[in-house]
């Protein structure tokens, strides 16, 4: 999967799978989302941030996903949703994709 580093978090980004991202949301950690044809720190789109204790209904992550892909993505910006996640919280989990 793709590795980056981001000027915004100062730090490495690495992509991961919608079962790796869900479970990593489950834990608490903090997941990126991006429509799939936007990188990740676009001038007219950045990736959108998730966390579980930020939410304020306990919505599942399911239904994050599925508004994020209603709104977000279409024929220009991306019809799937990329997932992104810090390389630390990944390497502490102790599991690399």
């Amino acid at each position: 999967m793709e590795k980056f580093y981001s000027y915004k978090f100062k730090c490495m980004i690495q992509q991961i799978s919608k079962r790796t991202a869900k479970k990593f949301f489950e834990d608490g950690k903090e997941i990126f989302i991006q429509s799939s044809n936007m990188t990740f720190e676009n001038v007219w789109q950045s990736a959108a941030g998730i966390e579980k204790s930020s939410l304020s209904y306990g919505e599942s992550f399911e239904t994050i996903c599925n508004s994020y892909l209603y709104y977000n993505c279409d024929n220009y910006r991306g019809k799937y949703i990329h997932f992104f996640i810090r390389e630390k919280d990944l390497l502490n989990k102790g599991f690399q994709e």
